[in-house]
């Protein structure tokens, strides 16, 4: 979860019961915005996945099994702010189109998620589907079970570890990550440590079970770090696994998602590199194994928070990211690559008017790559009356290179630089030939015919500019995958 929405949850867990919350629940609140008003919004994305209607945020047990890709998430239906969290479903065949599948896991009166269905996780056991979650107040680590279609969930009503390791003053206890390896099972959960023999901090717990039942606390698998988070301080979303001969851990903190990679060795886990993974509107980040074994990364895209009133008004908040391919090169750094099934929905060039200039009638929809003179600085702009996107490159920003709609990234001086940026409604996801991704929000004008203006060293670029395809017919992301 984004740092306000955790601090809001963890903070108004009465009050979310006082609503009286509804087990299964799938009927659409008569208070959000028609489908069909939806459908119309030319801020909605068009190819991203996104809830049928209200919250989204942090992705959950992305897996492949059996010939599909399960993407589980939270999900808020009641409205498009923080609340009422149950685990959002869709699939896919080839991670670009998705169809949402029936609610998986509601909170269950009475029951240890009864104020949420929380961050996890999902391993695979011969025929069986097991989820790993958490629920609040306490913060306790939940499971569920189901068969491999994982459209059935039986939520266990007893939790799997009900309390923080004895002798450790925690706060924060939460989004269980689950693997096995030749010594048995292992979980990692984020929390925050006030006291222990190497100082406060956020941190990352290690447990061990031979059954998936029975888990015994071993270690600070990582941590404390001095990094300032949100609410409770602690690291969120623990993910971890190895690309290679490099093993990597990820976790979010404050509004950032970040990676450590190095060695792990007999049970302890020893970083070589630190760095954010992702830059810009990008948090609580998850991996999967495609079903070539790539490791694909997911993200959650929060809104701005000056979208808010407008998020609210339109039924909808929060986005997934597009699946972004991890690599490691040799000094065990880390690479974002756009999955290359998205080429399949690249369109028709948009249409040239100058030689600094293309028209795209369409909107906000489309692919544009350039390959530039990386010693040179360069402006670019996308929109109609008035930038929807603005982008600004400096080799001599250190840091900071790259700019766009006022997040940054590092872009470092090179006599060649690429970029490869995604457009879709509000929705901003640019790749960088350094393998940093910085993503962003757009909400400006879109009811008029939009426009591609380049100048400096983007001028005398390579520029290709295409035209984006739909996934669905109606902007709602659903239909056959």
């Amino acid at each position: 979860m984004r740092p306000t929405s955790r601090r809001m949850v963890l903070g108004s867990g009465v009050a979310l019961l006082a609503l009286g919350l509804t087990h299964r629940s799938q009927a659409r609140p008569y208070r959000l915005p028609s489908a069909a008003a939806m459908a119309a919004d030319r801020l909605r994305p068009q190819y991203h996945l996104i809830a049928p209607y209200g919250w989204m945020n942090d992705p959950c047990g992305p897996v492949w099994v059996t010939g599909r890709h399960h993407m589980f998430y939270q999900w808020g239906p009641d409205k498009a702010a923080f609340g009422n969290i149950h685990w959002g479903h869709a699939t896919s065949s080839d991670l670009v189109h998705w169809h949402h599948e029936p609610v998986a896991m509601s909170p269950v009166p009475g029951g240890p998620d009864a104020l949420g269905v929380f961050s996890g996780c999902v391993v695979i056991v011969e025929d069986q589907a097991i989820a790993f979650y958490t629920g609040i107040e306490p913060s306790v680590q939940c499971t569920a079970t189901s068969d491999l279609q994982m459209m059935h969930w039986k939520q266990n009503p007893v939790p799997v570890l009900s309390e923080p390791p004895p002798g450790l003053h925690v706060d924060g206890f939460r989004d269980p990550l689950v693997w096995k390896d030749r010594e048995g099972w292992h979980m990692l959960l984020g929390a925050n440590v006030r006291q222990s023999k190497f100082g406060p901090g956020g941190v990352i717990l290690k447990y061990d079970s031979k059954n998936l039942k029975d888990w015994t606390y071993r270690t600070l698998f990582y941590g404390p770090t001095h990094q300032a988070g949100a609410y409770d301080d602690a690291m969120e979303c623990p993910d971890f696994f190895a690309l290679g001969d490099t093993w990597v851990l990820i976790y979010s903190l404050g509004s950032t998602v970040y990676y450590a990679s190095g060695i792990y060795s007999e049970g302890t886990f020893h970083p070589r590199i630190i760095q954010p993974l992702g830059y810009g509107s990008f948090y609580a980040g998850r991996t999967m194994l495609d079903e070539h074994g790539r490791r694909v990364l997911w993200g959650w895209l929060p809104e701005k928070p000056e979208r808010s009133h407008g998020a609210m008004e339109a039924g909808w908040s929060g986005v997934m990211s597009l699946p972004r391919v991890l690599t490691a090169d040799r000094d065990a750094a880390l690479r974002l690559a756009p999955h290359p099934n998205l080429a399949a929905l690249e369109g028709p060039h948009f249409r040239q008017l100058t030689p600094s200039s293309w028209a795209a009638p369409d909107g906000p929809n489309g692919r544009i790559r350039l390959t530039f003179i990386g010693t040179e600085a360069g402006r670019l702009t996308f929109g109609g009356q008035g930038p929807f996107l603005e982008l600004d490159y400096d080799p001599y920003r250190p840091g900071k290179e790259l700019m766009a709609n006022g997040d940054s990234a590092p872009l470092p001086l090179a006599a060649r630089n690429m970029l490869d940026i995604f457009v879709d409604g509000s929705v901003v996801e640019i790749f960088t030939s350094s393998g940093v991704c910085l993503t962003t929000r757009a909400y400006g004008n879109t009811n008029v015919a939009f426009k591609l203006s380049v100048e400096g060293t983007f001028r005398e670029a390579v520029v290709s500019a295409r035209a984006m395809s739909p996934i669905s017919p109606d902007r709602l992301t659903s239909s056959p995958a």
